[in-house]
């Protein structure tokens, strides 16, 4: 904001004690913030370096935004001058009135809150290529989360809608976990108590043990296990969405793990291969 606000408002509480009783009263203070294009310019230039905003802002975009910006600014102004002269009693001195004005207005309008606002509004996180790199990262992590929970009723829109919360500070990575947390214990409604006794907890994170059992046993990386795949879908719930049928133990994930074709591909299955195709060579009376 372009003034001090301690003093704006000493200045506006001023301006509305000398017009008491006048019909100017209730709106000296009005249009009291007046942000000009300049210096909108350089508060929104500041903060598309900080957001790493790729796009650019039009004529018709700073007009929107020095429109809103004081439109929004004197609103709330008006609200804390009201509660600040709610709560003045005659006889206060100009101390007594900064001291209320630091505990009523905290949370008054934050202008690089109110930019960031703006601009992020105007990024679009269905087109990756226009994102800068803290939008993508977002992006990129909101998309691992969901992808970590595996759910059929988060579509990609919710996904890019909780990137920009993300990517804004409005919600971090673990509040998106719990949220989905939550939608998660209607699929998979045999890890309902888990997820309530294991805050930040993915669905992938606890059936890690079962996923651990069969990447083993096909010699692959855990992480490369999609668990929207049918056999591994099948080891985790047996029968689907019910959720009355427990998981596979990890036993019983190794031992049909091991039965599945992937398990052919494994080096032990055809380091098993050559050597039984040897001894049965030797037992032919071929000499190997």
């Amino acid at each position: 904001m372009a003034t001090d606000l301690e003093t704006l408002l000493l200045k506006v509480l001023a301006g509305i004690n000398a017009n008491a009783g006048s019909a100017n009263s209730t709106t000296t203070y009005k249009d009291a913030i007046k942000l000009t294009d300049i210096a909108a310019k350089q508060l929104l230039d500041t903060i598309m370096a900080d957001i790493q905003f790729t796009g650019k802002l039009s004529k018709a975009d700073l007009t929107d935004f020095v429109t809103k910006y004081n439109t929004a600014a004197n609103k709330q102004l008006e609200t804390v001058v009201q509660t600040v002269r709610s709560q003045t009693k005659p006889g206060d001195t100009e101390e007594d009135i900064k001291n209320i004005i630091k505990t009523t207005s905290e949370s008054f309008f934050q202008p690089k809150d109110f930019a960031k606002d703006y601009l992020w509004s105007k990024v679009n996180f269905a087109d990756e290529k226009t994102l800068g790199a803290k939008a993508l990262d977002a992006l990129t992590n909101a998309r691992q989360i969901a992808k970590s929970f595996n759910l059929s009723t988060v579509s990609d829109i919710e996904i890019q809608a909780a990137a920009k919360r993300i990517a804004t500070g409005k919600i971090t990575a673990e509040d998106y976990k719990t949220e989905l947390a939550a939608k998660a214990a209607a699929e998979y409604p045999q890890l309902m108590d888990r997820f309530k006794s294991t805050p930040g907890a993915t669905v992938r994170s606890l059936y890690n043990p079962i996923l651990k059992a069969v990447a083993d046993a096909w010699e692959v990386d855990v992480d490369s296990l999609d668990l929207n795949d049918p056999f591994i879908d099948s080891l985790l719930r047996p029968d689907g969405v019910t959720g009355k049928k427990s998981s596979a133990t990890t036993g019983e994930a190794t031992q049909k793990a091991l039965m599945h074709p992937n398990a052919d591909k494994t080096q032990k299955q055809i380091s098993n291969a050559k050597n039984a195709a040897t001894s049965l060579a030797r037992a032919l009376g071929f000499g190997i």
